[in-house]
């Protein structure tokens, strides 16, 4: 009768844990950007995968690598890990874990970062997913580490629960137009781009327009003015307000903006941006303004308007806002303005956005590129990354391994219970199938 080695008895007596699967997301938590991207490849890879998936959402700010090496190691004995990492928080979290078949590590940002040239983080790490619009030069570098994506993952998905809840917050109005003001961005170099006065003084002379276009028809416009953290962030030195954002106080771009559109009796609600700080509690919406203004552009088929110096934002509106619209405002599902605060890096990837049929642009506040009339649907960032996971969770690796065994003897587990234990569920395999005979 055939005899199996010790590994084919340790791959059977464990196939009962075969569909274990434990999602490991980091990040730093006060990082939004990257927070949300570990969480919306995690509902993406539920979705997709056939296997139990479980949950640990950690905290790079607040857990060492140490202690996050030390929770993966004490699963990885057992069950298969996916260590999803976004941003410096999960680079710094996965330089000590092992290198292990049932350990799979990827990490996600939404621009290169500079520790992607060392080679021992890219022995750790089995892919890099960012966006397609990268340098040569990192493509080349990270080679097939390298899963390009076309924007961002980001935790955003289409849905109305907050519209139907709060839609009475809303002006009364036959189609809503929703506007997200660009904000002041830090460049490598610590100096900053700026969202300027003239640009929200141009933007807002085309909403009016377009505004007007509505009125014009016999239909009843209303603005819905959102902005981030970056709107009016500065003083035209690179000096932080320190006031904005915070105890219900707008910044002067918002402002500006909003006046512009009140002098020519445009309608309009601001949902401004508060810092979500315990001392600020009090002025934090009891809802996610985003989902509200979206929820209402979606509704009565009006149109959003978001800057090219938010990768993320670009992203989010993208997969939350359909495709038709208003058949006076141009074709796409978003219209991208550019602005003076966007860097290469963004307009390269708003080409690439228009490139494949999913926005158009507005440059000059004046000139519209519409977007290219393509058949092609591209996946969303969170998809492409979460079936890249699933392939290799997928791919046949062993469940436990002798590397596997060695680490429970070195948190003083002795081996001879280990193997006990794999020769009880041996036994058990084979009452249950007399044909075939496992050896230890």
């Amino acid at each position: 009768m055939k005899k199996f080695l010790i590994y084919a008895s340790v791959i059977s007596s464990v196939s009962f844990e075969a569909h274990a699967l434990k999602l490991y997301l980091v990040s730093n938590h006060d990082s939004v950007e990257d927070y949300n991207q570990v969480r919306g490849i995690a509902t993406a890879f539920e979705n997709l995968s056939s296997e139990k998936v479980s949950i640990k959402d950690l905290n790079a700010k607040t857990l060492d690598s140490l202690a996050i090496n030390n929770k993966i190691e004490r699963d990885l004995s057992k069950e298969k890990v996916v260590f999803i990492g976004a941003g410096e928080g999960g680079i710094a979290s996965i330089i000590d874990l092992p290198k292990d078949p049932n350990l799979i590590t990827c990490l996600v940002s939404s621009t290169a970062l500079e520790q992607y040239k060392d080679k021992a983080l890219l022995e750790k790490v089995d892919f890099i997913a960012l966006p397609t619009h990268v340098a040569s030069d990192v493509k080349e570098r990270l080679g097939k580490k390298l899963v390009e994506t076309t924007g961002v993952a980001h935790n955003r998905h289409p849905d109305m629960t907050t519209y139907d809840e709060y839609k009475k917050e809303l002006p009364p109005a036959d189609l809503y137009l929703g506007v997200y003001l660009g904000g002041d961005t830090p460049t490598d170099t610590q100096e900053v781009k700026f969202f300027t006065e003239d640009d929200a003084t141009r933007l807002a002379d085309y909403v009016i327009v377009k505004a007007e276009e509505i009125n014009q028809r016999g239909l009843k416009p209303c603005v819905l003015i959102l902005n981030s953290q970056r709107t009016g962030k500065y003083d035209i030195d690179g000096k932080e307000f320190l006031t904005v954002h915070r105890e219900g106080k707008a910044d002067h771009i918002t402002e500006l903006f909003a006046n512009k559109l009140a002098d020519k009796g445009i309608e309009y609600k601001i949902f401004d941006f508060q810092h979500n700080t315990p001392e600020n509690e009090e002025w934090v919406s009891a809802y996610n303004t985003f989902d509200l203004v979206a929820g209402a552009v979606r509704t009565t088929k009006g149109k959003m308007f978001v800057p090219g110096d938010s990768t993320f934002v670009i992203s989010e509106a993208i997969d939350v806002m359909p495709t038709e619209s208003i058949d006076t405002m141009p074709p796409g599902k978003v219209l991208v303005y550019y602005n003076t605060a966007m860097n290469d890096g963004h307009k390269a990837h708003v080409v690439n956005e228009k490139d494949t049929g999913r926005v158009s642009i507005l440059e000059n506040y004046e000139d519209i590129t519409p977007a290219s009339d393509t058949n092609e649907i591209k996946a969303s960032a969170n998809k492409i990354i979460a079936q890249k996971l699933v392939e290799l969770t997928s791919a046949e690796a062993p469940w436990i391994t002798e590397e596997s065994i060695y680490r429970r003897a070195k948190r003083k587990e002795p081996l001879e219970k280990v193997k006990q234990y794999l020769a009880i569920q041996s036994q058990i395999k084979a009452e249950k199938n007399p044909h075939l005979i496992y050896d230890f």
